[in-house]
């Protein structure tokens, strides 16, 4: 599921359409409201497709204050510190196997997981070489926590900063 952002009244290219898909939406509209939660409040609905959005004023305005937020660095220590806090999350138990690396439930074995061997040559693999696998983990037990499979960058808000600038006001669908 991606999030589709239309400008209202774009003067530009830029301000036509901006898209990120779920994993890079959220990250980004909750870094607006973060860094612009008065300007931000005026659009209810930033984590869903509603055709929610903001006025061209609201959106050149919410421009400006990501750029300055990236010229003075601190988008750049937010995504530092987003990073740090993803990588020292523990990885989880997987919930389809509950940890054992081979998925028995009824989908695992309709779909022969409970048979699998896991690769002798599989690299970093707890199992190597062991039968049974599961499609939640790799067949590992453990997975990295749904929080970490949500992306932040730089250059994805100077790309919607340039997008605000010039949509004369947005919709998201």
């Amino acid at each position: 599921m991606g999030m589709d952002v239309s400008g209202k009244k774009p003067t530009s290219e830029a301000g036509k359409y901006f898209r990120n898909n779920c994993w890079w939406w959220r990250p980004l509209a909750d870094y607006c409201c973060e860094v612009a939660p008065e300007l931000t409040a005026k659009c209810t609905y930033w984590q869903t497709n509603d055709g929610d959005g903001l006025n061209g004023k609201d959106s050149k305005t919410l421009a400006a204050v990501l750029r300055a937020e990236i010229a003075a660095g601190r988008t750049e220590a937010y995504a530092s510190i987003r990073d740090v806090e993803h990588n020292m999350m523990p990885d989880e138990s997987c919930i389809y196997c509950n940890g054992t690396g081979v998925r028995i439930d009824a989908v695992g074995i309709a779909n022969g997981m409970h048979l699998k061997a896991i690769p002798d040559d599989a690299e970093n693999h707890p199992r190597v070489g062991a039968t049974g696998w599961c499609n939640g983990c790799d067949g590992k037990g453990r997975k990295r926590p749904a929080d970490t499979w949500y992306h932040f960058s730089v250059e994805n808000v100077k790309e919607f900063a340039d997008f605000l600038d010039d949509c004369g006001g947005f919709k998201i669908w």
